[in-house]
């Protein structure tokens, strides 16, 4: 077994994307998979203080929040370099990891993902007041997306963790009906989402939970 764990839910996008990170540079890792009542325990608490996932744990290290999680795999192991040399450019990229966390996470997964998909898989029914209202504000954030997409990749011309990080968010809006019927209406956002959706690291993260839970 690996001596570097990743310990988060598997449905969690911030989760998936430190995954997707460790998979496209080539690392070999254990998921440690937890349930939301984990979190709230003392032990859990030693490896993140404010019980947020996901947790990197590699022997005597530890790392929460998902940005500082993204940067060192991505510094700290061979593989494709998954943030640009240039200044500019990598700083579009934690640009775009701002965006994901600040914007695309708290609309588009937590409210339209969350009533959409996740509430009927726990057995509730959606609210819908809350669904009009995220759909709204998420189709704003991607007419941003869809602005500022100039190749088959959000910085540069290869995978980035602007990539996977929104990519995550994003692949789950897509999910729910209105998310669906927002990326298709926006050619360039849905091209990307489809040669991200198309990598093997997209596919050996999707969570079992949400097989065959897509709308249409």
């Amino acid at each position: 077994m690996s001596n570097l764990v990743v310990h988060g839910f598997p449905v969690s996008p911030n989760v998936r994307s430190a995954r997707i990170a460790l998979i496209e540079k080539g690392v070999d890792y254990h998921f440690n998979e937890i349930g939301f009542d984990y979190l709230g325990t003392d032990e859990y608490a030693k490896l993140n203080p404010f019980r947020k996932m996901p947790v990197l744990e590699q022997g005597d290290f530890i790392l929460y929040e998902t940005p500082a999680i993204l940067g060192y795999v991505d510094e700290a192991f061979a593989g494709p370099s998954l943030q640009p040399v240039d200044p500019k450019a990598r700083a579009q990229v934690r640009k775009w990891i701002g965006i994901a966390a600040n914007y695309l996470y708290p609309v588009g997964v937590m409210q339209l993902f969350l009533q959409r998909i996740m509430t009927p898989i726990m057995g509730g029914i959606s609210d819908e007041i809350v669904v009009a209202d995220s759909a709204n504000i998420t189709s704003q954030h991607l007419d941003v997306l869809e602005r500022e997409l100039t190749t088959s990749f959000l910085v540069g011309d290869a995978l980035s963790l602007a990539d996977i990080i929104a990519g995550s968010m994003v692949y789950y809006v897509n999910m729910t009906k209105e998310g669906s019927a927002l990326v298709k209406a926006r050619p360039k956002t849905a091209a990307w989402l489809e040669t991200l959706s198309q990598r093997k690291s997209f596919h050996q993260t999707l969570a079992g939970l949400l097989a065959g839970k897509a709308q249409s």
